[in-house]
């Protein structure tokens, strides 16, 4: 049997289990990692190869969505996660 239950007004879709609103948390360590890769693969300023550039900040990203999709401490988070993979997924192979 499924724990989903429906939230009774829309403020609850941005609550975590102590009633908070949470939209952001830091520290994303993924993101961070990411957005390095980002700027490293934009700006060519790296002696690491951009396959590698590309491929860890592709790596990160999944993995912050992937945590987000399943241990993310609110609706609007875990939809977040899932909505980022989608993308993500859909630009490298779709």
């Amino acid at each position: 049997m499924s724990s989903f239950r429906p939230p009774k007004d829309i403020s609850q879709f941005f609550k975590d289990s102590k009633g908070q609103i949470v939209i952001a948390q830091f520290p994303n360590w993924p993101l961070w990692v990411w957005l390095g890769a980002t700027l490293l693969e934009s700006f060519k300023i790296s002696f690491i190869p951009p396959f590698w550039i590309t491929t860890i900040g592709f790596i990160a990203i999944l993995y912050w969505a992937g945590l987000e999709v399943f241990q993310g401490v609110n609706s609007f988070r875990r939809c977040l996660g899932l909505l980022v993979a989608m993308i993500v997924l859909m630009n490298r192979f779709g």
